[in-house]
């Protein structure tokens, strides 16, 4: 099985793309430093409810692995800092967590 984490972000209106670009980049290092595997981003483009959205995508193996990323990553100061900055181009963010069903 694999776990897939999907955070979907929600740029603040008056973000620059060259902002977002800088602070989806640093999570991104972050996370794979401290164990996600196939760290993607993508842009909500089409239509619907995402459009205007970024998602950042990552897989872990299974569930102890997606365990230990996320506690050595929300345990690192840098993760905390970014999250917390009132200056983030970001508004919010919503994280989904799927896991595969390697027999169906």
């Amino acid at each position: 099985m694999t776990i897939i984490t999907q955070t979907v972000i929600h740029p603040k209106p008056d973000a620059s793309w060259e902002a977002l670009q800088a602070q989806i980049k640093k999570g991104n290092d972050l996370v794979r430093k401290h164990g996600g595997e196939n760290v993607a981003t993508m842009a909500g483009m089409a239509s619907g409810p995402e459009t205007g959205t970024l998602s950042v995508i990552s897989t872990c193996a299974d569930w102890t692995s997606y365990g230990k990323l996320q506690e050595s990553l929300m345990g690192d100061p840098a993760m905390q800092a970014l999250m917390a900055d009132p200056k983030s181009p970001v508004a919010g963010w919503d994280t989904y967590v799927s896991v595969t069903l390697d027999d169906l």
